[in-house]
Order: C-alpha cells, then sequence, then structure tokens
C-alpha cells in the first residue's frame, strides 16, 4: 500500500477540495465580496483581468464568476499525477536515494502542493470573496513554504523539524495575508518565501560544490523551471485588469491560460530536479 499512497493523496484532495468547490457553485458564495473588485487606480478592479458579474456577487449567487480564470487551475490535477506516478514508480523500484523519492510522508505532502495550488486558486476567481482569496493565498503558501523547508531538510535530516515548521509557517503567512492590510501583500510575502528558497538553493550549491548538482540535465531542469515562473509572473503582470494583455471579454485571459498552468510547469520540473540529488541529506 506505501507504492500507492501517493495516488491515494492525489484521489482524496481532489474528492475533498474540488467536491467541497462543487457544492458552493452549485449553493452559493457566502460572506463579503473580495476586496479586488473595488476600482482602484482609476481601473474599473483589479481582480486579473477577466470581467464578472457584480451584482453575482453581492447576491450570494452560485456558479463561477470567472470562467477561464477558474477552470484552467484544473492543469493541476494533471501535474500532480505526473508527479504521484513518478512518485509510485521510485517507491516500486526501491530507488530512495533522496527524500522525494523516498517511502516517507514528504513526496505525498509534495503531490498535495502542487495538486492544491492550482485547486486552491479556483475557490477565488469562482467567488470573488474574501475568504476565497484566503484559500487562494493559503494554496501559495503551502507550496511556496515546501520549497523553502524542503530544501532545508536536504541539508539537515530532521522529519520532525521540517513538519512543524512547514506547518507553522503556512499557518502564520496564511494570518498575515488575511490581517495585513497593505497593497501587494500577497505578492510580498511570497517573494519572503522565493527569497528563503533561493537563500537556501545557494547554501546547497556552496555547500556540495555543485552549481544546480553540477549534471547538464539538472542545470537545464532548474533553469527551465526558473524560466517557467519568470515568463508565467511577466503574463501575471501584463494580464492585470488594465494590463497590455487584457481585455475583461475575450476568451484569451493569460492569468488563467498562461500564469497557472506555467506555475504548475514550473512545480513539475523542480521534482525532477529534486528526484536527482545525490547529495540530500
Amino acid at each position: 500500500m506505501e507504492n500507492y499512497r501517493g495516488f491515494w493523496v492525489w484521489g482524496i484532495g481532489i474528492a475533498v477540495i474540488l467536491g467541497a468547490f462543487l457544492i458552493f457553485v452549485l449553493a452559493g458564495w457566502p460572506g463579503d465580496a473580495n476586496g479586488c473588485i473595488k476600482p482602484t487606480n482609476g481601473k474599473p478592479d483589479s481582480c486579473y483581468c477577466e470581467g464578472f458579474d457584480r451584482a453575482a456577487i453581492q447576491r450570494n449567487d452560485g456558479g463561477v464568476r470567472q470562467p477561464v480564470n477558474t477552470w484552467f487551475n484544473l492543469y493541476s490535477i494533471l501535474t500532480s499525477l505526473l508527479v504521484a506516478y513518478f512518485v509510485y514508480r521510485d517507491r516500486a523500484s526501491g530507488s530512495a536515494s533522496n527524500p522525494i523519492r523516498a517511502g516517507n510522508w514528504i513526496p505525498d505532502l509534495y503531490i498535495f502542493a502542487v495538486l492544491f495550488l492550482g485547486l486552491g486558486s479556483m475557490w477565488f476567481h469562482a467567488s470573488l470573496k474574501e475568504w476565497g482569496g484566503i484559500f487562494d493565498e493559503m494554496s501559495m503558501f503551502v507550496y511556496a513554504a515546501f520549497l523553502v523547508f524542503y530544501s532545508i531538510r536536504r541539508l539537515w535530516k530532521n522529519n520532525l523539524f521540517f513538519l512543524l515548521a512547514y506547518s507553522a509557517t503556512v499557518a502564520l503567512f496564511t494570518i498575515l495575508g488575511a490581517v495585513l492590510q497593505w497593497e501587494l501583500k500577497s505578492l510580498i510575502l511570497i517573494l519572503i518565501l522565493v527569497a528563503a528558497y533561493l537563500t537556501f538553493e545557494i547554501i546547497i550549491w556552496v555547500r556540495t560544490r555543485k552549481v544546480m548538482q553540477g549534471k547538464a540535465h539538472t542545470i537545464a531542469l532548474w533553469l527551465l523551471a526558473v524560466a517557467a515562473i519568470f515568463a508565467a509572473t511577466i503574463f501575471w503582470a501584463l494580464s492585470q485588469t488594465g494590463g497590455a494583455l487584457c481585455n475583461p471579454k475575450d476568451f484569451f485571459q493569460p492569468h488563467g491560460l498562461l500564469w497557472h498552468p506555467l506555475a504548475g510547469v514550473m512545480a513539475v520540473l523542480l521534482y525532477f530536479y529534486w528526484r536527482e540529488d545525490e547529495d540530500a541529506a
């Protein structure tokens, strides 16, 4: 059963997160409207371009406010399934050469983080409610904090610290995201986690004297992951409401069609990068 645990995490995660999501789609979205619907800096809203029905938000209607930005987050079902398949292969073959290939819960946690990165975002774009935005932010913190603490785990073999520090960080950043009133607060919090990840990644390079693990294919994997998230961020910026790539009425919504899936591409590439790690503790 241990070999198949990743598939169980994947399937139960979809059933719980997507199942609950569909209940709200059918029954309605209670709660306060997200602050993004308010006009800011001369723009009609800051809800990532795609048009929506303001009245439906105020009435707590069911349905999906931003269909493209919502449904294209289903990409994460495929990206997390790909990770789950290779976790299964590694466990079945006994190739536990590092923590991300091992029989412990760390690979399973990553499967969930990759899945939740997409499915969590759906709640915000479907509802445009304040609590939906918090759920979306939490999905990003679940993923970004994994980058930080898995990197620490590569340096220091302490699973208890990984679990406690990771869980506490996700909880803290989710609370901060909910209570802080800074403009671009979510972006700032994510950048803090990304900066911490890059710091520990560089520490690993210095400690092992192998930049990006020192092999041509691992260098390619890491650089491609960086390129994917860099391109995704460009599309995220240009597709803000009022941006160069924003047309609220078009099907082509770069936020949903490019930003979300490219983040998933990054997640898969980093997984394959970690699978090649010969120096992890």
